[in-house]
């Protein structure tokens, strides 16, 4: 299966060990119950034992049409089981998106000053990662702040090129409904393909890395540098822009595996927030590689 968020991709691979579908971690909902085996009806509850009714045990004479039906009955939904279903995802990333949007809306005028919400939304994220409980308080911290740091990111950029917020926003939203209807078609990520943005993700981190230490000594960036008159940024944005895009259908595929596996409802927060750290690394990417192909103001 493709790698994409790592934090998706091991939800899913913790899901799937536990595989909450068919352990019985609900009880048995979504099972059918046998009666007269250890500790289902009929035992456990004291029915078929020595002193009900008449001495006769529960399940047979008169009772077959009771038993026939229980075995008839469907099985427990979502809702009975408290496993999660697409529908909280969706809702939730919804929810995320639309906290974003307020908190840019305040970056957007407190300018410079909305940075500092990028370095306590990068805090808060790695303390959801990192918590073995989910904590939706927190990830709703994360969702303004990032909105504030992504606020005013964004108008740093628009008041140097007029139009491009737009133009992200638009692109991004776009990029991501294609990965998404290509993954509805039955696209997959798997084998060579996920090694190889595997590590195309971590040479982009180690570049990352390097270009702040170029900068802290240069006063410049790296993707300034020009390869055959072409800006390294250009080459690096379209690569980190195509490693997004696969990463979300990947995110799509690991998001269906452990819903699939009757992760717990809970979970539907972590999920949501995975896939969104996705869709705002997209964003960045494409406002980033847009700045080098729209004129400055």
């Amino acid at each position: 299966m493709g790698r994409g968020n790592p934090l998706i991709r091991r939800m899913d691979q913790d899901a799937q060990r536990n595989d909450y579908a068919h352990a019985g971690q609900y009880a048995g909902y979504g099972q059918q119950t046998a009666y007269g085996q250890q500790g289902q009806y009929g035992q456990s509850a004291g029915y078929a034992q020595q002193g009900g009714y008449g001495q006769q045990q529960y399940g047979q004479g008169h009772d077959a049409a009771s038993l026939n039906q229980m075995y008839n009955a469907p099985s427990a939904g979502p809702q009975e089981t408290q496993r999660a279903t697409m529908d909280d995802v969706v809702v939730k990333t919804l929810s995320m998106l639309g906290l974003i949007a307020v908190g840019g809306a305040v970056g957007w005028f407190l300018g410079m000053i909305g940075i500092v919400f990028g370095i306590i939304g990068f805090v808060l994220a790695m303390v959801v990662i990192f918590k073995k409980k989910v904590s939706p308080g927190l990830i709703i911290a994360y969702s303004v702040c990032e909105g504030a740091f992504l606020g005013a990111l964004s108008k740093s950029f628009e008041s140097q090129f007029g139009g491009i917020v737009l133009m992200a926003v638009v692109s991004t939203l776009v990029v991501f409904l294609g990965m998404l209807a290509l993954f509805a078609k039955g696209v997959r990520i798997s084998g060579k393909v996920a090694k190889v943005v595997g590590i195309g993700m971590i040479a982009y981190l180690v570049f990352m890395v390097g270009n702040i230490v170029y900068g802290a000594f240069t006063g410049s960036s790296m993707r300034d540098i020009t390869v055959f008159g072409i800006p390294l940024g250009v080459i690096i944005g379209l690569l980190a822009v195509v490693m997004a895009c696969v990463c979300l259908i990947s995110d799509f595929q690991h998001i269906d595996g452990a819903l699939k596996a009757g992760i717990p409802q809970q979970e539907s927060w972590r999920l949501a927030f995975g896939l969104i750290l996705t869709v705002v690394w997209l964003y960045v990417e494409i406002l980033r590689l847009a700045s080098y192909f729209m004129p400055r103001n």
